[in-house]
């Protein structure tokens, strides 16, 4: 899918930086960077004559996906968490089908995923929840044609996004480095969308930041409080307002290129 958004400078003087811009996934077709994933996985699945999708999410990355495929004849089933939002449940159903499970006792692996989606033996179903870390790419190549940054940060859930744009830097020869934001609390957060018990990237992450980049952790306290004095800036969700959080954090100088990345606006 192609896309672009726009990047904009913005003037907060709290932090002292002359250089900071931000990357707005909120201008995305249907409100989040999980667009990128869905355009790529529904070309992916309509090419290989695929009957069903299926994900587990907390909300943006099924919405997206529902809304990419509402007029193909690919089924969409979202797993999610019973103690999700009714408001957010709600808005997936007008697009997919929902499984509701108690994600607080078990992690799903993907061969268990299928099974909660499949009817009947003949279907040929596709685990799409992660492994489409390439659509992320494309921020890179977009950011690239207007400035060479010293620094990129974004929301870190199960780590697709952050692998994509490593894999970006490294693909048109950056120097900038990554900085990640995730939620302490891997089970529950006010940064609905961060929370993630297992990924299946958490090796590729830890070679990752051995070359220099960060993952640094934000408790709820700092997550509501980014929010808070964020939210009226750019149009955020909780889970993308975390890159705010970090910054009185961060020590840069004061010529530094910085880049966050609002990963949308999201359903919350």
């Amino acid at each position: 899918m192609k896309t672009l958004t726009p990047l904009i400078k913005i003037d907060i003087r709290r932090f002292r930086l002359l250089n900071l811009l931000i990357k707005d996934e909120s201008k995305n077709i249907f409100g989040t960077f999980k667009d990128r994933r869905s355009g790529l996985i529904l070309k992916n699945a309509m090419e290989e004559r695929i009957d069903k999708l299926v994900l587990i999410t907390s909300g943006n990355a099924g919405y997206s996906l529902g809304r990419f495929a509402k007029d193909s004849k690919i089924k969409i089933v979202c797993i999610v968490d019973k103690n999700l939002k009714n408001s957010i449940k709600n808005e997936l159903r007008k697009y997919s089908k929902l499984v509701e499970v108690d994600l607080s006792k078990k992690i799903l692996r993907p061969e268990m995923v299928i099974s909660l989606a499949r009817e009947n033996d003949e279907e040929v179903i596709w685990d799409v929840t992660n492994g489409f870390h390439e659509a992320y790419e494309q921020i890179i190549e977009e950011i690239k044609k207007i400035i060479k940054p010293d620094y990129i940060i974004l929301p870190v859930g199960s780590g697709e996004a952050f692998v994509g744009l490593y894999n970006g830097i490294k693909k048109y020869k950056l120097k900038t480095r990554l900085i990640g934001v995730e939620v302490k609390n891997k089970w529950v957060s006010f940064a609905d969308k961060l929370h993630t018990p297992w990924t299946p990237y958490r090796s590729k992450i830890q070679s990752i930041l051995k070359e220099g980049h960060k993952i640094i952790s934000l408790d709820e306290a700092g997550i509501k409080t980014a929010f808070k004095e964020n939210n009226k800036i750019v149009d955020i969700e909780p889970s993308s307002s975390v890159v705010f959080g970090v910054l009185p954090k961060l020590k840069f100088e004061k010529k530094d290129k910085i880049i966050l990345i609002n990963s949308g606006r999201g359903l919350y």
